[in-house]
Parts: C-alpha cells; structure tokens; sequence
C-alpha cells in the first residue's frame, strides 16, 4: 500500500506518532497490537514487531490485518482501521504462541531497542511497551532485571522510577525488581529525596499538577511503631522527609501501609511511594486491574505500559482483554500533548 497523504484540506497538520512494542512473542503482545488497529485514530501508532508473528497471531484469531512495513518510522502516517505500520525484525520463532522460545530474547531487546531509539531521536513522540518475559530472557543468557532499567541504561537516565497510575490512585515504587530479603539495603535518604523530587517535578510536568501531594509508606508495620518495629522510619524516613521540607516539596509520612490506600486516604495525597514492590502493586492491581498503567518516570522520553505479564494461557485465544493496552496508549498521548 502506498502511504496516505498527511495533509488536510491542504493544509498540513501535526500527527502525533506512538512507538508500540510486541514484547514475548509468545504471549498476548501481538494480541493487542491486533486490537489496537480495529478502529479509526487521530494518532499514528506505529508497531516494533516481526511481520511473521503478526500474521500468524492475526490468523489465529480470525482476524484480517494488513501489514506496511516502513524503512523509517518517519515514513509513518495515518492509515485505515486493519492496517498495521511496523518496523521490522527477524524473529527466529515466530510460531511459538503460548510457549516462549529463548532464542528469541535478542528479537524481543531489538524490537525495544529501536524503539527506544526512535523516541530518543524524536521522530516519535512516546512509546509503549507490551508485555515481555524476564525470566526467559535470563534464560537465554541475557541478563535481564525488566523494561525499566533496560530502558533506563539504554538512554544513560541514572534513576528510573516506576509509577503504576489507574482513574484513582498513582503509585510510585521506591524499590522495584529485587527479592524482599535485601530492600532494606535498597532504601536510604538519599534515594528517597531522589525519587520524591522526580515524583513531585513528573506530576507537574506530566499531570499537570501544579502542588503535588505526595505520601510515603513506612518500610515495616505499622510504620515501625515509634522505633519498635523496625528502625528505618525513624533512621531513614523522617530525615528524607525533612530534608524535602526545605525543597518547597508537599511529601507526608511515613504512614502505614495497611491504611494508606483506603478510599477516604486516597483523597490526601496525588501519589503514594511505596517501599517495596508488593506494597504498592497489590493495592493498585486490587483497585484498577485491567485499566491501570505503568509509567516510567526520570527518562528523557515518554514510556507507558501495559500493567500485566504475558498472559501465555490465553494468547492467541481471541479472548484477550486490551483494556490496559488501550490505558497506556491514551496516556502516553496525552502526556505527549502536555509535556
């Protein structure tokens, strides 16, 4: 297919272009880069896959899809509903729906890479992510820890910091991929002024939130009981705390866990730092599974994700809910057009 004409009337209008990523090939990723093209869309999508998987994908499910691939994402522009614009690479297995292949981790960085890359250069505005495996990754030699700090040490960005965002409740992760055993190790001062200053400057910057609220978890319960139950609250906490005093920045806490994400609690506060992986994610993924997205704030471009795993059991089903896939997307467009 020839590309169509980004003009108007004559009159030429600004498109703005989304990098979207496949992820495992095995899993439900080209599942909702098929759904994302079922409709018509002021913005261009542009997909990082191998033509292979896609295809196959879109006959399993019973799906029509025609595919373009582009030299350059600059060549994307605005195309029908059922046809996909890619940039493509080679997949050494691209019929592995529902068991991955190690062999094709490298497929799965390039295709992330090259993305990466496009946002970087500005050719496109945004990118998201689906969902990728990090354990075959690793299994194929690759040492892998997850999308955030790949992407993060791809662009040289020194703090990553993973927000997981829904229609009620913002969460940010101090700590993130890394056994329970050693987050105490992981958390000082220093990492928590950090990260709260990116989480204040992102809110402004990305929501448009002029005085961020911003509320911190204690590390232990009950946030440590005065010292009784644990002493980073009061070793570590309180004097990040202090110390964000002085820097105008609106930050509470520690508070306890357990009672942080009630409905009336979640009225005080824009966005809540949780310590550690589960703290956080296991209130956020109660509340809005399904329609809840990853963000990635600290980078120099825009990156939002999907806000589950692969999904091997259900990949290529025609039973794959793109709810979250079509909450990312949304939200790396609009933060595209405010920031």
């Amino acid at each position: 297919m020839k590309p169509m004409s980004n003009t108007d009337n004559s009159k030429e209008r600004k498109v703005t272009k989304i990098a979207f990523t496949t992820g495992e090939p095995a899993g439900v990723g080209p599942d909702l880069a098929l759904s994302l093209i079922t409709r018509p869309r002021e913005e261009t999508i542009v997909f990082f896959a191998d033509p292979e998987v896609i295809s196959a994908r879109a006959l399993a499910i019973g799906q029509q899809v025609k595919i373009i691939e582009l030299r350059d994402t600059s060549q994307a522009v605005n195309v029908p509903p059922g046809y996909m614009q890619l940039v493509a690479s080679t997949c050494p297995n691209p019929n592995c729906v529902g068991t991955p292949d190690p062999e094709n981790s490298p497929y799965v960085l390039k295709c992330l890479d090259k993305a990466v890359d496009s946002c970087a250069s500005g050719k496109l505005e945004a990118m998201v992510t689906g969902p990728i495996n990090k354990e075959i990754i690793n299994n194929a030699g690759i040492p892998f820890t997850g999308h955030t700090e790949y992407i993060a040490e791809r662009l040289s960005a020194p703090l990553p910091v993973m927000m997981l965002t829904s229609d009620t409740l913002r969460v940010v992760l101090l700590t993130t991929h890394i056994p329970l055993s050693k987050v105490p190790e992981h958390i000082n001062q220093r990492k928590i002024v950090e990260v709260v200053e990116i989480v204040h400057r992102e809110l402004i910057a990305k929501f448009g939130i002029q005085n961020p609220r911003i509320q911190i978890c204690g590390l232990n319960p009950h946030a440590g009981e005065g010292g009784h139950l644990g002493p980073e609250e009061e070793s570590i906490i309180k004097p990040a705390l202090k110390e964000l005093s002085t820097k105008d920045i609106i930050a509470n806490g520690p508070v306890s866990a357990d009672s942080a994400f009630t409905i009336e609690a979640r009225k005080e506060y824009d966005a809540i730092v949780a310590m550690y992986h589960d703290q956080g994610l296991v209130a956020l993924k109660t509340i809005g599974f399904g329609s809840s997205v990853n963000l990635t704030l600290g980078l120099p471009i825009i990156r939002s994700s999907v806000d589950h795993g692969t999904a091997l059991n259900i990949a290529g089903s025609g039973n794959v809910d793109s709810g979250s896939a079509e909450a990312a997307l949304e939200l790396a467009i609009t933060i595209s057009k405010i920031s």
